[in-house]
């Protein structure tokens, strides 16, 4: 229950017999007791807290001495890869979702033996930050799985060694499911 006393509002304890639930929660707020766990809230699961490889790449123009910066987790419930743009030196917004890296896997193995844009990476994304292709040919170079072309710093080619590099990213799920 609540009064005045010379201009300031004062809480005191219910003391009626009838209610013994507003004296429960008076003594609670008086004791500064933690609500119990059915009040709380559950905190969601962080399904990429296991990252098993971190790096980062320069970025793609000859202009700068920047880095884009990636992440590689092990999803905690399906067990794959995904990998992420973390962060960026000198500015430029991208996206930061998780994106499976079989999926890159799949749009790397369709290009072959032929020259391409970084544009073509862009299906992988949800997001449509206009960086996040260009960033994540630059991981992808510093994964060492894509290498400029001869004709344009801007155009890619599956590094040689491609299909071994790619095998290895691929060995990381076992190798961490077996650490466990």
């Amino acid at each position: 229950m609540a009064h005045k006393s010379k201009n300031k509002t004062v809480v005191s304890k219910v003391e009626s017999i009838n209610e013994p639930a507003i004296n429960e929660q008076a003594d609670s707020v008086i004791k500064n007791e933690q609500p119990t766990s059915t009040e709380t809230e559950i905190a969601p699961i962080n399904h990429f807290s296991h990252i098993v490889l971190e790096g980062k790449a320069k970025k793609l123009s000859p202009k700068t001495t920047n880095h884009v910066f990636y992440e590689i987790a092990l999803h905690y419930e399906d067990n794959q890869l995904y990998l992420r743009l973390s962060g960026s030196e000198g500015g430029g917004l991208h996206s930061k979702e998780w994106i499976k890296l079989e999926d890159i896997f799949t749009v790397l193995d369709e290009q072959s033996d032929k020259p391409f844009k970084s544009t073509v990476i862009k299906s992988v994304f949800k997001g449509g930050s206009a960086n996040n292709a260009g960033f994540m040919a630059a991981c992808l170079r510093g994964l060492l799985l894509i290498n400029p072309t001869e004709k344009s710093v801007f155009l890619h080619a599956l590094a040689p060694e491609y299909a071994q590099r790619r095998d290895e990213l691929r060995s990381l799920v076992t190798a961490e499911t077996t650490s466990k």
